[in-house]
């Protein structure tokens, strides 16, 4: 049994290991988002930033006067913050990133 437990743990544990080896480190980032006009738009925001590469969470929000926010969490191993914003203009919503 000792032995069968081992057996099948062990590649789990081992690619684990490997996998956060290979992983960035996550970074969590603030952007300010331009011309969001209603509580769709943060919709639209969110779903072109999950689709940059190694993007693990976003939220975005509507603020009123077309303003907005997007708390973003990606792999710095494969996204920049410059990546980021590419995505959000190229949906229609321009941003920059809060200090």
């Amino acid at each position: 049994m000792h032995k069968l437990l081992v057996t099948l743990l062990l590649p789990m544990v081992l690619l684990t290991q490997a996998s956060m080896i290979w992983a960035g480190e996550l970074k969590t980032v603030t952007l300010g988002v331009e011309g969001i006009t209603c509580n769709m738009c943060p919709i639209t925001v969110k779903k072109a930033l999950k689709n940059v590469e190694g993007v693990t969470e976003v939220v975005a929000k509507y603020e009123g006067k077309g303003n907005g926010w997007t708390r973003v969490t990606f792999d710095t191993n494969k996204t920049s913050v410059k990546d980021l914003t590419l995505a959000t203009e190229q949906a229609g919503y321009p941003s920059k990133l809060n200090p």
